[in-house]
Formats: structure tokens, sequence, C-alpha cells
């Protein structure tokens, strides 16, 4: 952990004094060469690096890190911390940033790395680091547990109506998820009207309630949508500037959905942030706080408390000092953004493995606070699984989000992944219509019916076309951003099979070694790419109806090439039980006084495994199922005593 107080520069020389002294377990023999040192480990992103300055006594003066290929806001920032921290403490025992345990751990190792290469016995920096901080009580009226998307809009609409908020967030950042995202869904909003758009919010309910064959919570999404509207004017007013883009319309654009352009609604009912997500909810934030909010980063909620009627009446949290912290409120809303990076949980949830967690760092600890005050576990087999990545081929994170710029460092291989090719499950078997590329939500609906994972199957002539950059159809808009430029495309898919090692990207002389390297059956393969030869030719897919202008290579001479994709994941969907005004329920709909959750903890909008096809779902729902609740709770406040 890392402190900051009075005590720092004495506990530094404290712990230097033990180390000269041996006091932390070295060696006398222990030979150190003093100087600098740097190694590097795998971080979450990619590789970070250290430099470590050490003195003859073994004493670590220094140690510069650099995060730059991480998260700016999450591994880049927790980089240098946990260096400082290291440093502070004398001690690799130190604390990890919440968020960002990927980076933390690398920068730990690495040092060790380096201390290793001075001739410094490691062991001697395993020293505990106690927590120092003190414990504290406050009383709010309303907590919010959560400073994303969903918890932003709660607090500043709790805080509009009169109530005293804090907000208690664990990462040292604010904003969450929506910090990547660029905008969310709304309908007959007045943006919409100055187009002359006529969608209507009963229309999308219906859609909505029937793509999830109407197993979803119907007051609930009925609730959300007609709520959408207002949020449009809600967001304008406090300084967020929104635009809707015809990208259906637009065919040059990169982020356009082809898909869509059948059915316009499903894009345009999207609301652009025209300065980015990160913008947006600082200007948010500033608003709270000129309401009076009052805002604790680096504070992970722990547990909820009740009065003897179960009554929610406020919550315990954990300090960055480690100190324990009492709220005690009149309300709690749990905004913690559900479980999309506890890989255990997740695969749980979705029954398998093969999906890739590519989630802002919640964990589910919100949805297990409010399990254990009573609340119904609902709807847990749902995630935002969006579109698919090629294995050990991964875009960068900003790319994954639509960044272009980003995307210009990334593989030009993923032209592949975003092209309407030949797909087979890990049997060998040809599974859709590949046009679903086009879909971000329909692609990767289609990938997780078949285990969350497949195989893109091409032959060399046509990597040879895409090298040309000659493909007859578009690259999909749907998933990460297009890299700017082709390569040579064999080099590529040579390169990527280290030689026959890898099992992600696979390389066969003819259909039987491929089959063979990929561990299905040759006669499987060969069959479903005889069938799948047969419909290119006829310019006719007998199967799944593929349009005739997608079924433009054969897989016809060799050597031939495998390419292993996965479904992704950008977060959870549910997981608790809610009326319509977000209150948190058990299992007979009976609502826990004071205690509501919103967000990706909230269930009944979903529903089904698959996320339904309509651009800025998720996020219109965090900012709709908040201000509803805001809203709901600063009148509830208001009448308890």
């Amino acid at each position: 952990m890392i402190m900051k107080n009075r005590g720092r520069t004495y506990k530094r020389r404290l712990a230097m004094m033990l180390l000269a002294c041996g006091m932390l377990g070295a060696s006398a023999h222990a030979a150190i060469t003093a100087g600098q040192y740097s190694a590097t480990e795998k971080g979450n992103e990619g590789i970070v690096g250290v430099t470590v300055t050490i003195d003859a006594a073994g004493v670590i003066k220094d140690i510069a890190v650099d995060a730059s290929k991480e998260t700016p806001e999450l591994g880049g920032k927790a980089g240098p911390e946990v260096g400082a921290a290291i440093v502070e403490h004398q001690s690799l025992n130190v604390d990890g940033v919440t968020g960002a345990t990927m980076t933390s751990n690398a920068v730990k190792k690495a040092v060790s790395a380096a201390l290793g290469q001075a001739g410094a016995d490691v062991a001697r920096y395993q020293g505990k680091v106690a927590k120092q901080g003190r414990d504290e009580e406050t009383r709010v009226d309303v907590v919010v547990v959560g400073g994303g998307v969903s918890g932003t809009a709660a607090a500043l609409a709790a805080a509009e109506k009169g109530a005293k908020v804090l907000v208690i967030e664990k990462m040292p950042v604010l904003g969450g998820a929506g910090r990547m995202a660029s905008g969310f869904t709304a309908v007959e909003s007045s943006l919409q009207k100055a187009k002359g758009m006529k969608y209507t919010a009963a229309e999308l309910t219906q859609r909505l309630l029937e793509y999830n064959q109407y197993l979803s919570n119907g007051p609930l999404t009925k609730r959300i949508v007609d709520k959408s509207a207002s949020t449009v004017d809600w967001m304008i007013k406090h300084g967020v500037e929104l635009e809707i883009v015809a990208t259906t319309r637009d065919a040059k654009r990169s982020s356009v959905q082809q898909a869509h352009l059948e059915d316009p609604i499903k894009s345009d009912v999207y609301h652009r942030i025209k300065n980015g997500g990160e913008a947006a909810y600082k200007t948010l934030y500033d608003e709270f706080a000129k309401l009076g909010g009052k805002v604790l980063t680096q504070t992970v909620g722990k547990s909820l408390l009740q009065d003897d009627k179960g009554n929610v009446t406020g919550l315990i949290a954990e300090k960055a000092d480690g100190g324990k912290l009492t709220v005690h409120a009149k309300a709690v809303i749990l905004a913690s953004g559900g479980f999309g990076a506890n890989k255990k949980m997740l695969d749980e949830a979705m029954l398998t493995a093969n999906i890739f967690p590519l989630a802002w760092p919640n964990m589910g600890e919100g949805l297990e606070m409010a399990w254990k005050a009573g609340g119904a576990k609902w709807d847990m087999q749902s995630a935002l699984i969006h579109a698919a990545q090629l294995v050990d081929i991964e875009p960068s994170e900003e790319a994954h989000h639509g960044g272009g710029d980003a995307a210009a460092l990334d593989s030009p291989l993923i032209w592949l992944l975003k092209s309407p090719l030949l797909w087979v499950d890990v049997v060998g078997e040809r599974f859709a219509d590949e046009g679903h590329i086009y879909d971000t939500a329909f692609w990767a609906n289609v990938a997780y019916s078949v285990g969350g994972h497949y195989y893109i199957i091409v032959d060399t002539p046509t990597l040879q076309s895409f090298s040309k950059n000659a493909m007859p159809f578009p690259l999909s808009g749907a998933g990460p951003a297009n890299p700017p430029k082709p390569g040579d495309f064999v080099a590529l898919a040579d390169a990527g099979t280290r030689g026959g090692t890898s099992k992600s990207i696979v390389k066969g002389k003819d259909i039987a070694e491929l089959a063979s390297r990929m561990g299905i059956a040759p006669e499987s393969l060969k069959a479903t790419v005889d069938r799948y030869n047969g419909n290119v030719k006829a310019k006719q897919d007998k199967d799944f109806g593929k349009k005739a202008e997608y079924l433009a290579y054969g897989i016809e001479k060799g050597p031939f090439y495998a390419f292993k994709a996965v479904v992704v994941s950008l977060s959870s969907l549910g997981g608790v039980r809610v009326n319509s005004d977000l209150q948190v329920t058990n299992g007979d709909l009976q609502p826990i006084a004071g205690l509501y959750a919103v967000g990706n903890n909230a269930a009944g909008f979903y529903s089904v495994p698959g996320y339904p096809p309509y651009q800025g779902l998720a996020n219109g729902f965090a900012l709709n199922s908040g201000r509803i609740a805001g809203e709901h709770a600063a009148q509830y406040v208001v009448k308890k005593p």
C-alpha cells in the first residue's frame, strides 16, 4: 500500500537502516554490485520495464518504471506507484494497485529480476509491510459503491434532489468502463427529433422484450427505455456534448456495423459523446462536486450494514491506507459493475472458459454484498459478449473500443478476423453465416454457440489477395478497429505459427495435415471444406444463406492456414433481482429497504446469454438505471427519519 503521511521519510530511513544492518534477513556474504539494473516482465497489455538503482549495502535508491504499454489510467498509473512503494518500504511485499493486478505483479517480478542481476539476495526484500491507516466513520444520506457510468448517474441524480451523497470507488480513477465508451442508446430524444427520426420508445421496448424471448423484466425494460430521452437532455444540461452520426448511411466510416444498414434503428439510437468518455465523466463529477458530493477513490466496499429488520443502513469499506471506513447511510446504491473481470465467475456463469474478458476490473464484490443482504440471484448467464479476437494476436485495448489511431500498431492479420471467411468449430464443422461478422453482437453470439472459440480457415491465394488489399468485400466495422494498412499476410501467418509450435495459428501443406495439427479429424475438416468450396463455386450458400458477394474465397491451394479466435466479453450483465425503481428484491420480489443495484449489477434487462444488437445499450442502461435509482433513493431518504 502506498503510504502518504508524515512518517513516510522516517519509515524509509528505518527500512534502509534495517537493510544495512542485516536485520531483514540479508546474507553476510551476499556480494552486491552497486549500480543500475534493468528488467522487463509481461503486464496486462504489454511489456513493463523497470530500472532499479541499488547501492552496495543493498538499499534500493530508486525504481524507474516504464508502463507506457499499459492502459494509461490503470496499469500506466499503477506501475510507477508500485515502484515507489517498493522503494519506500524496501520490500517487494507491497500491495498492488486495485484493478491493476497484472501490472503490479509485473513490476514486482521485474524488480526482483533486476535485484538478482545486482547480486542481491531477493529473499531479504520480502519483509511484511504493515498497513497503518486509522479507522474512520462518517454519515451521509446516500452512499454509492462504484464511480463508473451507473454510479456517476446515480450520485449526480441523488445530489440534484438534495441528498448528501458519498461515492466510494476502488480504482484510482473515476468513470469506470465509461472512460472507454463513446456513446449510449436513447430513443425519442431531442437530437433524434432534430434529424427527423421517428423511432419510438414503445418500438424499442417491444424489440428488446422480443429479442429476450420475453424472459426479461417488462416494467424495468419499459422504464429504462422511457427514461432515455430525458437522459440525453440531462447529459447536455450538465455539459456533455452529444451527437448522432448516421454511421449506417456512411459506408466509408470505419466504425460502421454494416449489418445495421438493413435495420438502421440499431445504430440510429446511438448518441455519441463528442469528446469521449473520459472527458464526459470528468464533467459530470465536476457537476457532482458543485452540489456538495464527495468522492473517495481506492476505497473498496466490503459489507453492508443492516438493522434488525433487514433494512440496509450503510456499509463498511477498506481505505487505501488499510483503515476501515464505516459509512452510516439511509440508502446504498451498488454500482460496482458486475463481475466481468472475475474469470472464475465469468466461466461459471457462461458455462465455458473460452471467453476473453476485456473488462474493467470488476470482481463481483457488489453482487456478493447484495446476495448476503438477501437479494435474489438472477440472470447470471448473461455477459456483454462483443465480437471476437484472434488468439495470441490481441489488438490494443484502445483499438478494441474502436480507437483507429491505436489500431495502426496492431497486426494486419486482424483483417482476417474482420472478414466473412470460412469459420469452423473445434471439430471442423461450419456453424454459421460468416456474414454475421458485420454485427458486433451477432458475431459474438454465433461464436458463443459453439463454445466461444472457432477457427478461420484460409488458403495461400486468399492471404496473397489480402496482401494486395484486393478483397471484394469491406472489412467489418464491428469489433476492434481495423489496422489501416495491409502487410505480407503469408509472411505474417508463417511467423505466427512459431515454427509449428503455435496452437493458435496452424499451417498444413494439405487439409489433412492442417486438420491433424488443429486436433481435428481430417475427414471432418475435408468434408466441410469440400462443401464450402461448392458453395463458393455456385455463389450460393445452401447451408446458412451467406450473401453471394461474401462467397469470394475458396479453400483450394495450399499451404493452408487456421487462425483461432475467441469471443470477447466487456462485462457481465445482471446478477441480482431489482424492480423498476432499481431496488434490490428478494426471491418474492419484495424490496430490501435502502438497497439499490444499478448498471451491470442489476438483472432483468437482458436475460439471455447474447447481447441485443443495439449500439450503446449497456451504457444507456447504466445511465438510466443510475438516474432512476439516484432519484428514488433521494426521495426515500427524505421520508426516512
